[in-house]
């Protein structure tokens, strides 16, 4: 009878020992980010620097996905500004299992622990809507041209797993734009000063641009993880 007993009291931890290793499972998690975007060239030639943010619904272990928005400034030779707002998503796809089993404690008291791996590369794929601006510094002869377009973009990246719900996330991608140009060009002048010319082009162009991301992402909420 006291073994019985015995028994009946070990099942619970037991339960519960089983329990912590498969609580982390990432499925259903969202998290809330910070992000800062480098467009490393574009057409134009001219880099860009940008803020925004992002957050991730996790579908299942392997498929993940990004919402995201950006706010990016190109300056062009100090003749001119291009801004560039981007909102869209991203599917993140995990070829290599993004959760791993590690051992806490020594000897007889190690117990294994189910949690994400360090490093999680990804590749990923998706679209965003953006609204283009651009305009020269010229106070004499001043100059705006606009567009409304989409895009869409690939890419890698990895995510380093600080802790179980603080990540750092690099990602380059390539976004190609659908839809109509602004086109800058820097010419000189009769004059010898250099003056920025600016034409829009309403027909369909395949602008594209290097991106490389950096982001900060809490965990915020488990909806269905296991």
């Amino acid at each position: 009878m006291k073994k019985i007993l015995f028994i009946l009291m070990l099942f619970p931890l037991a339960l519960s020992a089983q329990r912590d290793t498969t609580q982390a499972k990432p499925g259903g998690t969202i998290m809330l980010g910070m992000r800062t975007t480098t467009s490393l060239f574009s057409e134009a030639g001219h880099p860009g620097l940008g803020i925004g943010g992002q957050f991730r619904v996790r579908f299942t272990d392997r498929l993940n996905s990004d919402w995201f928005a950006d706010y990016i400034t190109s300056d062009i030779g100090g003749l001119g500004k291009r801004t560039d707002y981007h909102i869209g998503w991203s599917v993140l796809f995990y070829p290599i299992d993004p959760e791993g089993t590690r051992y806490e404690g020594r000897g007889t008291f190690a117990r294994p622990v189910h949690g994400p791996k360090r490093f999680v590369p990804y590749v990923l794929a998706g679209h965003c809507f953006d609204y283009t601006q651009v305009q020269n510094n010229d106070p004499a002869f001043p100059k705006m041209e606009e567009r409304w377009s989409s895009a869409i973009q690939t890419g890698l990246g990895t995510h380093w797993n600080i802790t179980k719900s603080f990540d750092l996330s690099l990602t380059s991608q390539y976004m190609m734009h659908l839809g109509g140009d602004v086109h800058t060009e820097i010419i000189d002048a009769p004059d010898g000063n250099q003056v920025l010319l600016i034409t829009k082009h309403d027909h369909l162009s395949l602008e594209g641009h290097l991106l490389v991301t950096l982001s900060l992402n809490v965990r915020v909420a488990d909806l269905w993880s296991k």
